[in-house]
């Protein structure tokens, strides 16, 4: 390098360096005002800080104060929530333990009516027994009775129907003897020919109407010597036919006599043969109805024998009603009856039994 090219580099240097130091001193001054302008920053930051400090200290008390006052609060409705909460309790114990004895009678009055109730339905069973027994009882007596004191075969038929259905109905195998016994006794009675009652009045009626319809036998021929000494008749006639002739009295006479029985004695008292002859028809009904088989008998034979002897054989009116006056003066108004009193015998051995 020459010396021109020196010289020219030096001003330009020594100009750099004065740029320099110019620069270095403007640094260092605003550096200075820098510290300076920091330095009362710093302070008004620190004081703005301490502020904020007390600010947030009093912030924090206050907020203290008042959640203390909130807890406080709080504690205290808890502590009243809890009261009440355990008073709850105890009215809901106490009213446990109401409901619980209440239970408790309620249970045992329960159960003292289940016991009464099945006492009572004991009661009423042993009463339903007792009943059923009685009612048996009744049913077999009034077969008795009505065989023995009215001989109404069908009467006592049905009674001992009914008592033998009773039995069945209610079921005790120790009546089973009974039911048997029972059994028995309709079998006997079955056995019996049985009178058609209302047939036989019918019949009986028949031929009452019928004695109109007959024709006198003019060939028979007789005497009539009657007087009031010949009728002997009681204030208290001791049968039915004296009752009858007294009722007749003023309009048909009857008289004794030694011969066998002439109810009418002359051809022209027609009248009073066919009234006689229907009164002992009205007598044999009577005795129908009375279950009285002698007189019952007595009676159609006596009328019988009266049509054969006054009344033309020849004619078929006639032979009808004699025919038919044997035939009914033939029905036995008496059978044997059977006894039926066993079943009920038996009867009273088993309740006497169940009663020792």
């Amino acid at each position: 390098m020459d010396n021109k090219e020196i010289d020219k580099s030096l001003p330009e240097q020594t100009n750099d360096i004065e740029r320099s130091s110019e620069t270095d001193d403007e640094q260092i001054e605003s550096a200075v005002k820098s510290k300076t302008g920091s330095s009362k920053t710093g302070s008004g930051l620190a004081i703005n800080a301490i502020l904020l400090s007390m600010g947030a200290v009093a912030a924090c008390g206050y907020l203290f104060l008042t959640q203390n006052n909130q807890n406080q609060q709080m504690l205290s409705t808890i502590n009243s929530l809890d009261a009440a909460l355990q008073a709850t309790r105890e009215e809901q114990q106490r009213n446990l333990q109401q409901l619980q004895k209440s239970l408790e009678r309620q249970h045992a009055e329960t159960l003292s009516v289940k016991k009464s109730m099945a006492g009572l339905y004991s009661s009423i069973e042993n009463t339903q027994q007792t009943w059923s027994v009685e009612e048996v009882h009744q049913l077999l007596q009034l077969a008795v009775d009505q065989l023995l004191l009215a001989a109404n075969i069908d009467s006592a038929l049905t009674a001992l129907d009914i008592a033998d259905r009773r039995i069945a109905d209610y079921g005790d195998p120790e009546l089973q003897p009974v039911r048997q016994q029972i059994a028995q006794d309709i079998a006997n009675l079955q056995q019996i020919e049985r009178i058609d009652l209302a047939g036989t009045i019918n019949r009986l009626h028949a031929v009452e109407q019928s004695i109109d319809n007959l024709q006198p036998d003019s060939s028979v021929a007789t005497t009539d010597k009657e007087t009031s000494a010949d009728l002997k008749t009681t204030d208290k006639p001791d049968s039915v036919w004296q009752q009858i002739v007294q009722d007749l009295s003023g309009v048909v006479k009857i008289r004794r006599i030694d011969q066998p029985a002439i109810p009418l004695i002359a051809p022209d008292q027609q009248y009073f043969l066919r009234e006689n002859t229907r009164a002992l028809i009205m007598t044999a009904r009577m005795a129908l109805l009375r279950n009285d088989g002698e007189t019952y008998r007595n009676s159609l034979q006596q009328a019988q024998q009266w049509v054969m002897k006054y009344f033309n054989s020849d004619s078929q009116n006639t032979r009808w009603t004699v025919n038919e006056l044997k035939k009914l003066a033939a029905i036995n108004l008496n059978p044997q009856l059977p006894d039926i009193t066993g079943s009920l015998v038996q009867l009273q051995k088993i309740t006497e039994g169940k009663l020792k």
